[in-house]
């Protein structure tokens, strides 16, 4: 082999070896008996019409959960699964409302602090495989049954209570909330440009379709970077009840988003989110003669900070 030759063969290996340290499986690489905790922000900027008259609302929800990983079989995870904080508050000219679980000088008969406080600390089970797929919640929705007896002096606001969040404090609405938390990395090995698309399903308080488009910006042994666009709308013929009305919703929107990736374990170190859906309720009532449109537009700023 001549030196030209054997120079060309060094380079080619050389290239070769190169793309193929470029590129990495995703995988969430969790230690069993370890634990992965996420702080969670959202603030939410709701704008409806009623009647030619605007109402603003401005949510904003937080708190910690936490991941204890119990076992692993294949490559589905077993873990326990803990809101270790909760923040709520709802600011708007009709209700004022709020909700910290770090505040020990709440009114203990405050209606939202008795049932959120059934929420943290409760413990339930998730299953989930390492691509960040969520395959089973179990013993959620044991809250839901402990509602009636923190309300043990009015019975009959509890048992109204439990079939209000009954839906909400639900194993299936938990996983479909948790999906939406978790990454899902693709099946093939990915480098820097790559993309992939997943999908998940809100259910309450209505259902909403979401679908993420990623694309891998930057990748090392210490950190992956993600970002991506995606769509969000709502379940057509979607419908809801409340207060003796009937509530249609057409709304649908965009959203994008950033993630720094822990590269050794798959956790993430922070996410960012920002969604805006827009569109219509139309409220239908035996009362009215004809269904009222609401106009509704929804702005959502998120940020996930691994703990």
């Amino acid at each position: 082999m001549t030196k030209l030759n054997r120079v060309i063969l060094f380079i080619a290996v050389l290239v070769l070896s190169v793309g193929a340290s470029a590129q990495t499986t995703l995988r969430y690489k969790l230690k069993v008996g370890e634990k992965y905790s996420l702080n969670q922000l959202t603030v939410q900027d709701i704008e409806q019409s009623i009647s030619g008259m605007t109402q603003n609302i401005k949510n904003t929800i937080g708190g910690d959960i936490s991941v204890t990983i119990k076992g692993k079989s294949g490559d589905i995870y077993s873990s326990e699964v803990v809101f270790e904080s909760m923040l709520f508050k709802m600011e708007s000219a009709m209700m004022n409302m709020s909700y910290d679980s770090k505040d020990a000088t709440a009114d203990a008969s405050n209606p939202l602090k008795k049932t959120f406080d059934l929420i943290v600390g409760h413990k339930f089970q998730v299953k989930f495989d390492d691509r960040g797929n969520i395959q089973e919640v179990k013993g959620f929705e044991d809250i839901a049954n402990e509602i009636v007896s923190v309300f043990g002096d009015n019975p009959q606001q509890g048992e109204m209570m439990k079939k209000q969040l009954s839906g909400q404090f639900s194993d299936e609405n938990m996983k479909h909330s948790l999906s939406s938390m978790f990454i899902v990395y693709p099946d093939e090995k990915v480098k820097v440009g790559s993309k992939w698309t997943s999908h998940t399903k809100l259910m309450q308080p209505v259902a909403i379709n979401n679908t993420f488009n990623y694309s891998v910006e930057a990748l090392n042994k210490e950190q992956i970077t993600l970002s991506g666009v995606g769509s969000m709308a709502t379940v057509e013929g979607q419908s809801m009840q409340q207060m003796g009305m009937t509530q249609h919703f057409d709304l649908k929107g965009d959203l994008s988003f950033s993630a720094s990736i822990n590269a050794t374990t798959g956790w993430p170190t922070e996410i960012k989110l920002n969604q805006i859906l827009d569109g219509n309720v139309a409220i239908e009532s035996p009362q009215m003669a004809t269904p009222m449109e609401m106009p509704m537009k929804i702005t959502s700023e998120s940020t996930y900070s691994g703990l």
